[in-house]
Formats: C-alpha cells, structure tokens, sequence
C-alpha cells in the first residue's frame, strides 16, 4: 500500500511540475504573441506610411504632365472666351434694336432697314452657329479639366476603409488618364475583358500600375533616344484566369538585365543615376499586390522590353 502511495506522490509531483511548465509556457506564448500582433501592426502603418510616400514621389513626377493636360484645355477657353466677348458686342446691338421696337422707339421699318445694316456685316446664323460652337467647346474643356483634377484628387487623397469592388477595366482607363502626357509618346493599346471585377483598394492598385507603367515608358523613351527609327510599343491586358484576373503590361523597350531582374523588387534597389530614383517603385508595387492576395513578376520578352504580370483573386 506505501508503495502505491508513494507512485501516485511521484506522480502528482510530476503533473504538478508539468503542468506549472505548461501554464509558465502559455504566459511566454501569449507575451510573445502580443508583441508579435504590435510589430505586425507597426509594419503595416510603416508600409502604408511607405505607400503614400511613393505616392508623394508619384505626384511630384505626374505633375509637369498634369499641369500641362490642364494647361491645353485652358488655352482653348481662354481664346474661346475672348472670341465670345466680341460676339456679346454683336449680340448687343441686335438686343439694343429689338428692344428699341418692343418701346416703339423705331417703327418696323427703321428696325427693318437697321436689321439690314447689321447682317451685312454680323451674319445672325453665322453667331448663332459659332457662339453653340464656342459653348460645346467651353463646356468640353471644363470636364476634361474636371476630369484630370478629380482622377488626380482620387489617386492622392488618402483613403479610409477604402476596400471597394470595381472593374479593372477602371483601374486601367483612370491611370492611362493620369499618365496622358508620358505614355503620349508610345503606341499604346488596352485590351481588358469586359465586368472583370476585382476587390481592393483602388487608389492604391492604381499607383501599382502608374509606377508600372512609368517604368515601361521610361524604359522605351532610353531604347528611342539610341534609336532615332524605333517606335515605343505599350500594350496593357487584362483577362479572366479561372477566379483570377491576370494584368499584363508589356513593352518593347530596353528589358532588364538578367543579372539583376531578381532584385527589381527589393526594397531601395535601382538602376537609376542617383536622385533620379527612389528604389521603393516596384517594392511598393509587391507589396501592395500581396497585401490584395495577389502576386506580381518580373519577366524579359523574346523579341524585345519586358512584361509585368500581375495576378488577383476575383470577386466571387
């Protein structure tokens, strides 16, 4: 019987260790894991604070180019506006008749003969046409102008749960709107499967594709300055594979070096001349693609330039 009573002491003594080692464990587990969930929510304020700088550095580049879509349309309104405060002058004087023979000041045939005087040298049909003409124009240059602030405003504004479901096919038009000025230079054609809908937040997945779509051009404008004959091709895909829609951008420009294209990603890492490149454009552009679930790469075309593939689950 002692010896009974002696293996179960031995053996309550060793629960008893083994179950202060486990609960002494689950404390340094949980501190752990507490720590672990603070750095991961530090690294995710640091990247989105990284994302939005990128995005500064995007809009110091996009703004020469953006000043000057602005800058056409306003040429054309301003002249417009003049042309159409002459016309007012013209206006007037038919204004001024008309209400001279609602006063009775002339009769009809004064106002008749003073009619007469005006067509001959300010043709009634003539100043209607052109004044809708200047209106369509006026009226077509205030929403282009519109059009560039508020898909400028739309890319740079920060967002606050700002995960939406949109078409790709957006996403494409609103950054080839915003790159107008850059991408003016190449053959540039868009080919995107109609009601392609992805899920995300799309101010950042289009500053994934405007520094994409930077580097390609840049990359063409180098491969034309060696090669006055060379005609920069872009053309940028969008297509359905299985639940994910595959983004293609391809160009035919200067490629990549094979001896670097696995560290186009890294964090810091160019090939541009310093001060000429942050080293965080396609860093940002890996991340933000994880962050949607997505993946992107990296690879150079057979016959010329490269292609960036990106990938992204769809909404079911």
């Amino acid at each position: 019987m002692q010896n009974y009573y002696k293996a179960y002491m031995r053996e309550k003594q060793a629960r008893d260790e083994l179950e202060e080692l486990l609960e002494e464990k689950t404390s340094k587990l949980y501190a752990l894991n507490v720590e672990l969930e603070k750095k991961i929510e530090i690294l995710q304020k640091q990247q989105v604070a990284v994302v939005e700088s990128e995005k500064m550095a995007t809009l110091g580049t996009l703004s020469a180019g953006v000043a000057h879509e602005i800058n056409n349309p306003l040429a054309y309104l301003t002249c417009n506006l003049d042309t159409l405060s002459e016309y007012t002058n013209d206006i007037g004087k038919y204004l001024v008749l008309s209400s001279k023979l609602i006063d009775n000041d002339i009769n009809i045939s004064e106002f008749s003969g003073e009619i007469t005087k005006l067509q001959n040298s300010i043709s009634t049909s003539d100043l209607i046409q052109d004044v809708n003409d200047i209106t369509d124009d006026c009226k077509e240059g205030c929403e282009r102008i519109s059009k560039i602030v508020a898909n400028l405003l739309d890319f740079a504004k920060p967002k606050i749960e700002a995960i939406v479901e949109f078409e790709a096919l957006e996403v494409i038009e609103q950054t080839t709107q915003l790159l107008e000025n850059k991408l003016k230079q190449l053959r540039v054609t868009i080919d995107c499967k109609a009601e392609l809908i992805i899920k995300g937040n799309k101010s950042n997945l289009i500053q994934a594709l405007v520094n994409i779509l930077v580097n390609a051009a840049q990359s063409c404008n180098s491969k034309k300055s060696t090669e006055p004959t060379f005609i920069p091709k872009l053309t940028i895909t969008a297509k359905q594979e299985g639940q994910t829609a595959v983004f293609e951008v391809k160009d035919n420009g200067q490629g990549i070096d094979p001896k670097i294209i696995s560290r186009v990603f890294d964090p810091f890492y160019s090939t541009k001349p310093l001060g000429e490149g942050t080293g965080m454009g396609l860093a940002v552009v890996y991340g933000i693609i994880s962050n949607h679930g997505g993946t992107v790469s990296i690879d150079n075309n057979l016959d010329a330039g490269a292609t960036v593939t990106i990938k992204i689950p769809l909404v079911n």
